[in-house]
């Protein structure tokens, strides 16, 4: 009920206010929830043309870390990063930004100052914003996309290949429809990826929701709200599934759907797959399992 609760109470949010984005015509390389490297993103990855990095409302600087301060007791993986509280019990988070930035200068922020530069200190693989949105009235890290105003997105994940694993087997198996397998429990599997847009390169980036329907059951629900801690893991609010349950392959986006017992007769499995924006992918197969 909680969860319900949060969800609604973000998605009511955003028709009454919102925030605005971090810099100027912002290109996001990395979404919430996934898996970049060997970490999961808790926020969002920006990119721009334009150098600036903006506060996305007014607030006040409650925290900030300089990457050579060697005395600061945090891990520097963010490199120079600013913490900004605002109203509502949020805060965000800015990091890998360049060296001159506003934290050691001043206290409170207006909407839209200008806080620092994009740079790339920390452990960072380019010129980027690494942004996170933090709810601590529910103590959870939540999809800044929910309270950023949208961007344009026409681009629909995409559904590459679906694959099966019986117990007794230590690979996955390509499935078609129509596939003949035989009747027993299998772990589910698909790669499944977004595609980035307003760039002039191809690159992958996490999609929002991910369900799987059996026999016209929704049998997962993946959706990539909020994330919260749980002693020294990740879980999805959504779920309460470990994030890193369902990356079996970060590098070719393999991700776990689940275990199913797949009796004689027939299966129909639906894939559906969407981005925030609500652009959707379905992918149906039939499955026949012989005795």
């Amino acid at each position: 009920m909680k969860n319900i609760f949060l969800i609604c109470f973000f998605l009511n949010s955003f028709f009454l206010f919102s925030l605005q984005w971090p810099v100027e015509n912002p290109v996001v390389k990395a979404n919430f929830g996934e898996k970049t490297g060997s970490y999961y993103n808790t926020g969002i990855d920006i990119i721009s043309k334009s150098p600036d990095a903006f506060a996305v409302d007014k607030g006040e600087i409650v925290y900030y870390q300089e990457e050579n301060n060697h005395f600061s007791a945090l891990p520097s993986g963010l490199g120079n990063f600013i913490v900004i509280e605002h109203d509502r019990l949020l805060r965000t988070t800015y990091g890998h930004l360049d060296d001159n930035f506003i934290g050691k200068e001043k206290v409170n922020v207006a909407a839209g100052e200008v806080i620092g530069k994009i740079g790339d200190s920390g452990s960072s693989n380019g010129r980027y914003l690494h942004f996170e949105l933090i709810d601590r009235e529910f103590g959870e890290l939540v999809n800044p996309l929910i309270l950023l105003p949208v961007i344009g997105d026409k681009t629909k994940p995409l559904i590459k290949e679906v694959f099966l694993k019986n117990s007794g087997s230590a690979q996955y198996k390509t499935v078609a429809n129509n596939e003949e397998i035989k009747a027993g429990k299998y772990d589910l599997s698909a790669i499944i990826y977004d595609l980035g847009e307003n760039m002039n390169y191809f690159y992958q980036v996490a999609p929002y929701s991910i369900k799987v329907y059996i026999n016209g059951e929704e049998s997962l629900s993946i959706v990539y709200n909020s994330i919260k801690k749980s002693g020294n893991h990740l879980v999805l609010s959504s779920n309460n599934r470990n994030v890193k349950d369902y990356y079996l392959d970060n590098e070719n986006w393999q991700i776990y759907l689940g275990q199913f017992d797949f009796r004689p007769g027939v299966t129909m499995i639906e894939i559906s797959v969407s981005d925030f924006k609500g652009n959707e992918i379905i992918k149906e197969l039939k499955i026949i399992s012989l005795r």
